[in-house]
């Protein structure tokens, strides 16, 4: 088996760690906060001192960020990956950045030595446990098909989009879609709740009907609960909301129902950035004074 290095442990990337030792790679480890390296340590992971340490010790190695900023301190910064000498080598990026970063990226490893891909992904946390990701990936064939047996230990549904860029392009569809649909959800909801709906009944009838989708099981339970907890940030899914913004803009293509859901997600990562994209609800329940509740929380 090829050696595995892994860069950012957070609520995706611990549990991706885990599948990857469960399938009996091997895998050192770089990340920001000590206390999820202590957990995969003792999971049988070892650490590197930096992500160029990591680079020079490992055969592909995975990327899993928060930021486009990120990217630049781990990618291009003092003791980076591009610090370290890169032949042979595939770099992986999991992280939801924009398709311009991602050829930045590609172009800086090639001249190094080295492959890159872009091949975010999708599922949340319990996806990342359960070894049930989407991944969608950019990059070339025998990059692709080198990455498949690392890309098996992570994920159930995985595709091959095409070239550098096209799977965070897809990626950042994905997540436009979704935050579309939830501000669709915090709409109707909060209406139905001032228009004296039982909400539980209508949760139970939207998901029987073609008003399904996963977003309306993700979510509503969650604001039912008042369960705010994050599983994808406000934070975050703004930041996904802005890149694609960007991207229309290249393109030149007019996109005005993002440009609504965008400014709401804005007010929502002001008032509650470390909070789940659930409480985009609470920006519409506080402009029309109501709370949605479920049956139990009445």
């Amino acid at each position: 088996m090829e050696r595995i290095g892994f860069i950012g442990l957070g609520t995706m990337g611990l549990p991706m760690v885990k599948n990857l030792l469960k399938a009996g790679f091997s895998v050192r480890v770089v990340s920001r906060s000590r206390g999820p390296i202590d957990t995969a340590i003792s999971l049988g992971a070892t650490e590197a001192l930096h992500p160029q340490d990591l680079a020079e010790q490992v055969d592909i190695l995975l990327t899993c960020l928060p930021l486009p900023a990120s990217i630049e301190d781990v990618y291009f910064g003092e003791h980076g990956i591009l610090s370290a000498d890169l032949t042979g080598k595939l770099v992986i990026d999991h992280s939801t950045v924009s398709p311009l970063l991602n050829k930045r990226c590609y172009e800086a490893i090639q001249a190094k030595g080295g492959s890159y891909m872009d091949a975010p992904i999708s599922g949340g946390p319990m996806g990342a446990e359960a070894a049930t990701l989407a991944i969608m990936c950019g990059g070339g064939a025998d990059d692709y098909a080198r990455a498949l047996p690392v890309f098996e230990a992570m994920g159930k549904s995985l595709f091959h989009i095409g070239e550098i860029g096209n799977g965070s392009i897809v990626k950042l569809m994905n997540n436009y879609v979704i935050g579309v649909n939830t501000a669709a959800l915090a709409e109707v909801f909060c209406l139905a709740t001032k228009a004296g709906v039982d909400t539980d009944l209508m949760q139970q009838v939207l998901a029987a009907s073609t008003g399904d989708s996963k977003m309306l099981h993700r979510i509503v339970p969650l604001v039912h609960q008042r369960d705010f907890a994050a599983r994808f940030s406000n934070e975050l899914l703004y930041k996904d909301m802005k890149i694609a913004g960007e991207l229309a803009q290249a393109y030149e293509i007019d996109m005005p129902v993002h440009k609504v859901a965008e400014e709401m997600y804005r007010i929502t990562k002001e008032n509650y950035p470390k909070e789940d994209m659930a409480a985009l609800f609470k920006v519409y329940e506080e402009k029309t004074g109501v709370v949605v509740k479920g049956n139990s929380e009445k």
